[in-house]
């Protein structure tokens, strides 16, 4: 708690997250310690919970009441490539792989 004090002391009432910034890499995080490690959980908060929320309402999107006898690995599968979309992907790679392998039905 004294180290909020004399921070806030330092940098004033109204202070931008630039300046706090500034002024804990002017110190190296050695003066405020637990300060450094809380801001940087903070900073970095929203942006970990955004990625879990916008996973969680592709995959309600994806599993409608129309879709619900849909395997789980199917499920997944769509998931994945519907969330890491931004992934370039090769289509002439795809293509020669699936053209590689055997898709011949064995009967017996």
């Amino acid at each position: 708690m004294s180290e909020m004090s004399v921070l806030r002391n330092i940098l004033g009432e109204n202070s931008s997250l630039e300046e706090i910034k500034q002024h804990l890499t002017l110190y190296d995080g050695k003066v405020f310690p637990n300060f450094c490690k809380m801001f940087q959980v903070a900073v970095t908060l929203p942006v970990s919970t955004a990625t879990c929320e916008r996973s969680f309402s592709t995959m309600r999107r994806i599993k409608t009441w129309l879709r619900t006898c849909m395997n789980q690995d199917r499920f997944s599968n769509l998931s994945i490539m519907n969330i890491e979309k931004d992934i370039p992907i090769n289509n002439e790679d795809i293509l020669n792989i699936f053209e590689k392998t055997e898709r011949r039905i064995q009967l017996h």
